[in-house]
């Protein structure tokens, strides 16, 4: 099999714990996957609860979300499987990892017009509550163009390097929300991507998305992939690459 990702790309995904991929998929692939998603947000207080979650945490039956997040879209519109998207990450992340992969989790987020709501600063696994985390690569799909105004990511270079940094919950939000302000915010990298780009990133890398200033939603959906899948958690590959290297600590 072809490789997508040359070795130059590889390594900078391991030193830096990102990486930008300027042309993921197509356009009309982009339009498909919003054909699956955009009808579930449109009906966003019929998806079951155990899906639907308002990140501003303010959310009740018949008002509008502010933030609208599903979670396990995959479960909701399985077609999703079908998409260039979701074929490509999943290669790109068997090449990262240099082992057999598998879905792990995804979920979509609409941020509406002028909501003043971002992604506060964090690593994935300080959510993750697993005593031995997965090895995993994020994934970050745009459904349109994003930019610095309507809440492209952003990340720390190398943060990931570094393992698991001290998380607060932020005060008086319903929601369990953690952030860190431990790092430097002059290395910070802006990722604006024009539509079929995507960012992946290493579950302890530093990101955030700032809220959307822009008169057009922006629509995100994200998907995980993991070495040997959602049960290689205790995979002896697994456990020994975490001994070996500092690279992925997950």
């Amino acid at each position: 099999m072809n490789k997508i990702l040359s070795p130059q790309s590889v390594l900078r995904f391991e030193n830096d714990g990102f990486l930008r991929v300027g042309t993921l998929t197509t356009q009309a692939d982009i339009a498909y996957i919003r054909s699956l998603l955009d009808p579930l947000f449109n009906a966003f207080d019929k998806v079951p609860k155990s899906h639907a979650v308002d990140l501003s945490g303010k959310w009740e039956v018949g008002r509008r979300p502010l933030v609208p997040e599903i979670n396990w879209t995959l479960s909701l519109e399985p077609a999703l499987r079908k998409t260039i998207a979701y074929r490509r990450c999943r290669e790109l992340a068997r090449e990262i990892l240099r082992a057999p992969v598998g879905y792990v989790f995804d979920h979509a987020i609409y941020k509406p017009p002028r909501n003043e709501a971002p992604t506060h600063w964090h690593q994935d696994d300080a959510y993750a509550g697993r005593p031995v985390p997965l090895r995993t690569v994020h994934f970050w799909i745009p459904l349109q163009p994003v930019t610095v105004e309507n809440g492209c990511m952003c990340f720390v270079p190398g943060s990931h390097r570094h393992g698991l940094k001290p998380h607060v919950q932020i005060a008086a939000h319903p929601l369990r929300v953690l952030t860190t302000t431990d790092f430097d915010r002059s290395t910070v990298i802006a990722c604006p991507l024009e539509i079929g780009g995507a960012t992946l990133h290493h579950p302890l890398t530093l990101h955030y998305t700032g809220a959307n200033q822009t008169d057009k939603c922006r629509r995100v959906w994200i998907i995980h992939f993991g070495a040997y899948g959602r049960l290689g958690v205790f995979h002896p590959r697994n456990l020994l690459t975490k001994l070996r290297t500092r690279v992925f600590h997950s």
